[in-house]
C-alpha cells in the first residue's frame, strides 16, 4: 500500500486468540437432589456468528443425530473504532536489536495507532441452570475491565497489558412455542478491547559512537573533542556494557 512493501505481523490473530482464550475452559456441573455431581460438561467455544449455530439446533445429521448440541458458546469481531483518547505521539519509536540476522542494526516501528475492538460473546444454552453457572463463572473477573497480556509484535517482543471490558449483557429466549421445537437460551455479553496496530517495519543501523565537538564563544582558537563510546565495542542491546568518555583538547581544525 501506497508503494510499501507488503508485512503482516498477526496483531489481529492475536487479539482475536487472546480473547477466546479467555472462555476456552468453562465447565458446568449437573447435579441430583443432594448436591451430588452427575455430569461434568466442557463448555465448546468457537469463532463464528450465533445465527450459524442457532440454525443447525433442530436439524439432524446423516446418522440421526443431532447436529448440534447445547450448551455451547461462540464468539466474533464486532468491529473496529479510531481511539483518539489514545493516541501516542506521530513521531515516536520503538526500536529492537536484531538478535538473529546482523546485531549491527535494530527494527524500528513507529508508536502504534490504537483501536478499541468490539468483540461478542454468546452463550446458547438449552435450560436457565446451565445459562446462570457459565454467565456467573465470568462475570465477576470484569470490573467492567479485565487485563490481559497480548503479544503485538511477535519479531520485536512486544507484549502489552490491554484491557478488556464487558459492555453489556443481555438475555434472549430463542423458544417459539412449537412443541417440536427445541428450546435455546441466548446470552449475549458485550466486551471492547482497546488495541494498538503497528505499520511498517524498518532496520536502521545502531549507534554506538557519539562525538561531541565544542569551542569557546566568539573564538575558533580553542577547541574539545568529546568522543562517547560503548565497551565493548560490540555492544549487545540485553548484554553487560559501560560507556567509555575519551576527551581531545586544541585538535585545530579538524
Amino acid at each position: 500500500m501506497l508503494g510499501n512493501p507488503h508485512f503482516y505481523r498477526g496483531t489481529i490473530r492475536n487479539y482475536v486468540i487472546a480473547f477466546g482464550s479467555m472462555f476456552n475452559d468453562v465447565q458446568i456441573k449437573h447435579t441430583n437432589s443432594a448436591g451430588a455431581v452427575l455430569k461434568t460438561i466442557d463448555v465448546p467455544l468457537a469463532y463464528g456468528p450465533t445465527e450459524k449455530y442457532l440454525s443447525r439446533i433442530n436439524k439432524v445429521d446423516e446418522n440421526g443425530n443431532a447436529a448440534i448440541t447445547l450448551p455451547r458458546m461462540s464468539f466474533q469481531i464486532g468491529g473496529f473504532v479510531y481511539s483518539p483518547d489514545r493516541k501516542l505521539s506521530k513521531v515516536g519509536k520503538i526500536t529492537r536489536q536484531n538478535h538473529s540476522t546482523d546485531i549491527n542494526k535494530k527494527t524500528v516501528v513507529y508508536n502504534p495507532v490504537p483501536y478499541d475492538i468490539s468483540f461478542t460473546l454468546s452463550i446458547m444454552t438449552k435450560n436457565a441452570d446451565d445459562a446462570t453457572q457459565i454467565v456467573e463463572q465470568i462475570l465477576p473477573y470484569f470490573t467492567p475491565s479485565f487485563i490481559i497480556p497480548v503479544k503485538e509484535v511477535n519479531e520485536m517482543g512486544i507484549i502489552r497489558d490491554t484491557p478488556l471490558t464487558l459492555n453489556s449483557v443481555d438475555y434472549q429466549d430463542e423458544y417459539e412455542g412449537d412443541f417440536m421445537t427445541r428450546r435455546s437460551l441466548v446470552w449475549s455479553m458485550e466486551f471492547t478491547m482497546q488495541g494498538f496496530l503497528y505499520g511498517l517495519p524498518r532496520e536502521q543501523k545502531l549507534i554506538r559512537t557519539a562525538v561531541t565537538n565544542t569551542k569557546k564563544l566568539d573564538t575558533t582558537e580553542q577547541f574539545t573533542k568529546n568522543t562517547i563510546t560503548t565497551d565493548p565495542a560490540a555492544a549487545e542491546e540485553n548484554g553487560s556494557w559501560n560507556f567509555v568518555n575519551t576527551f581531545d583538547e586544541d585538535f585545530g581544525d579538524e
